[in-house]
């Protein structure tokens, strides 16, 4: 039996994988049958080896090999060794990355048992965080939930660990416990300031940038980030009537970063888009050209944009 993993989510990936191992040492009492592999560093006769190995000690083998995709040599011979794995061995492969032109791709992707982990829509990303919560006998409310997504992210490693310490703190998750417990990234933090910049909420971007800069965080960064947020915007705007996971795709982004782009974009013009999207490539030429100091420049764009002031002439 082969199964092939692969794609961006490496938290779903990673625990079907423990659970597969889970399963597998309960079933048979040991972890005698189990054995882990480094793709990239396997030579061929080796992973053959080892695919073909007899049970010992074990009345079956999983056998999980990370990263093959990596081992150049692997894709020719790939085909014809996957037929010789005998039925006690269930062959796991796994890869975060992979090149969907490569001849290993292609032999693993037409196995039945073919799985690809995509990232998680803000939709799916919220009925997660209730399930996830659910599971430790806990009970979370949507605006916990929604200010959860505003400030983690779409990233279920760290959603994982955030809701764990909101349980065990309380039970019964409110905004409030939120807001107490849970620390913006950085990168939650320019998020939040694009939105301050987006509403036009002055004093509030102005706050959370001087936060930033006491915070060490470098100005070309912050300038980065914000240009890619109204790029973000920008492409959302001018996509028509397409779905989060189709902007995903278009513009290489995650699903739930689309998501909130084709939320967000209904509120600006696209007039207001590409002027402030323009007013960032311009302080960044202003920054690169030695016309002022980053810090003010910055600064000063997060002024002009949240005050409507690059709309004019």
């Amino acid at each position: 039996m082969i199964f092939f993993f692969y794609g961006p989510n490496t938290f779903a990936a990673r625990r079907k994988l423990q659970e597969m191992q889970k399963a597998y040492i309960k079933k048979t009492g040991s972890d005698f049958g189990l054995e882990r592999i480094d793709g990239a560093a396997i030579s061929i006769n080796e992973l053959s080896a080892a695919l073909q190995a007899a049970p010992f000690l074990a009345t079956s083998r999983l056998v999980i090999v990370e990263g093959l995709g990596a081992n150049k040599a692997a894709g020719d011979k790939l085909a014809k060794m996957l037929e010789q794995v005998p039925e006690t061995t269930v062959a796991v492969f796994y890869e975060t990355e992979v090149d969907q032109r490569t001849s290993y791709f292609k032999t693993m992707s037409k196995q039945p048992r073919s799985v690809k982990f995509d990232k998680l829509n803000a939709p799916q990303l919220a009925a997660w965080i209730k399930r996830e919560t659910e599971k430790l006998g806990g009970a979370i409310d949507r605006p916990a939930i929604n200010l959860l997504l505003e400030i983690v992210g779409d990233d279920q490693w760290r959603l994982e660990q955030e809701i764990n310490k909101l349980v065990n703190y309380s039970p019964s998750i409110t905004r409030q416990n939120v807001e107490l417990l849970v620390t913006r990234s950085e990168t939650q933090s320019i998020f939040a300031l694009v939105d301050a910049i987006s509403a036009g909420n002055i004093q509030n971007a102005l706050v959370i940038f001087r936060g930033l800069i006491a915070e060490r965080t470098n100005e070309i960064y912050i300038l980065t980030m914000v240009t890619w947020q109204l790029r973000n915007l920008l492409l959302a705007k001018t996509a028509g009537s397409v779905t989060p996971l189709e902007l995903a795709k278009r513009a290489g982004l995650s699903p739930y970063v689309a998501g909130k782009a084709l939320a967000k974009q209904r509120e600006f013009s696209e007039q207001t888009l590409e002027a402030a999207f323009l007013a960032a490539i311009e302080t960044d030429y202003a920054i690169k050209s030695g016309q002022g100091k980053p810090e003010q420049l910055v600064e000063s764009l997060i002024y002009r944009v949240a005050a409507g002031e690059v709309n004019k002439a």
